[in-house]
């Protein structure tokens, strides 16, 4: 089984990451649905259990980062390199803000 982690920093202290996770986490289940299956979040949405076809994970969030751990499938590990590229382009710092301020943060 391959694993992706990333420890992904943010500036927007605890509630603002709350409030940036929880869009993304909606809009990543909303446009992947046929792989997502399931995002169970902890009573104060800090934490995140993340299952899909091929795939589970756990998402954890501080005032300062979010550190996400995948472990991937036999299937699913032949595109782990295409998929941290996706993480990585998708998870700087610019693409982070650009995101905030869409989700008006």
């Amino acid at each position: 089984m391959a694993k992706i982690e990333r420890e992904i920093s943010h500036s927007f202290g605890l509630e603002g990451g709350k409030k940036i996770l929880g869009a993304l986490a909606d809009k990543l289940q909303s446009n992947f649905q046929s792989f997502i299956t399931s995002v169970d979040w902890n009573e104060d949405k800090t934490a995140a259990t993340v299952k899909g076809k091929g795939f589970d994970g756990n998402l954890s969030l501080t005032d300062s980062s979010v550190k996400m751990v995948m472990n991937l499938g036999l299937a699913t590990s032949l595109f782990k390199g295409k998929i941290e590229e996706a993480i990585d382009k998708h998870t700087t710092p610019e693409e982070i803000d650009k995101f905030a301020k869409q989700v008006n943060v």
